[in-house]
């Protein structure tokens, strides 16, 4: 079966700095991949390699069978690969539905009623301006503008971060209607451990500019001393917490 997205040793970073050292995996169609590490190892630097917004030395791109390394940021996205960034990037100044409008790039804004299902939220504020709006509702927007584009890939690089327990239950139902509804598949860079992993298929875990375990989300969920090891979040079970 071909791939959707692989990544053959990749090497990239900025100016003269190189982060990424190697690295290889690969994400099937609809596939829910998180990548884990501590801060610094070069998750979000994977996510914009993969937009080809960093210096690329060597390696390969592969997106459905096609070696697509030389592509520019403009091109990836246009072929299927969507990227909401930590940054959340909402135009302030503009409402909702004018923010969500900017992401249509001339296609039928019957796209904007598709966003509005996945975050009923929107809808609800949707003339308010983006200076209004909660750290989580912008994230939100920035989502939804991304799905304009009908990515086959979902880059998600902390989307949770800083959010309240409400708002964050919210997006990850959304990721789990594009997954499971719509076939799109996603990677997740996320601080939040337990959620990304009960969320992904797999699970990726990056240690200085390298990938060092690939396996099943559920197996590293209860696999305690590996993720103490590389991710320093393992959770004391219930069962024997004292």
């Amino acid at each position: 079966m071909t791939h959707l997205f692989e990544f053959e040793s990749a090497v990239a970073g900025y100016g003269p700095l190189t982060v990424l050292n190697g690295v290889s995996f690969h994400i099937a169609p609809g596939e829910r991949v998180c990548l884990l590490g501590r801060n610094g190892v070069g998750k979000s630097t994977t996510l914009k390699t993969i937009m080809g917004l960093t210096v690329w030395r060597s390696g390969k791109v592969i997106w459905n069978g096609s070696d697509v390394t030389r592509l520019n940021t403009v091109a990836r996205a246009r072929m299927g690969i969507g990227y909401v960034p930590q940054t959340r990037d909402v135009f302030p100044s503009l409402t909702v539905e004018e923010n969500l409008i900017a992401g249509l790039q001339r296609k039928p804004k019957l796209g904007i009623e598709r966003a509005y299902k996945l975050f009923p939220r929107l809808h609800e504020r949707r003339h308010h301006g983006g200076a209004e709006l909660s750290g989580g509702e912008q994230q939100m927007v920035s989502v939804a503008r991304t799905l304009l584009g009908d990515p086959k890939l979902l880059l998600l690089d902390e989307p949770l971060e800083g959010l309240a327990p409400i708002i964050c239950q919210e997006l990850m139902e959304a990721f789990e209607t594009l997954s499971r509804e719509e076939g799109v598949a996603i990677l997740l860079v996320e601080q939040k451990v337990q959620e990304a992993l009960a969320f992904s298929n797999r699970a990726l875990i990056m240690d200085h500019g390298t990938i060092v375990h690939v396996g099943q989300a559920q197996a590293l969920l209860e696999d305690s001393q590996l993720l103490d090891r590389y991710v320093s979040v393992a959770e004391v079970p219930v069962a024997q917490a004292g």
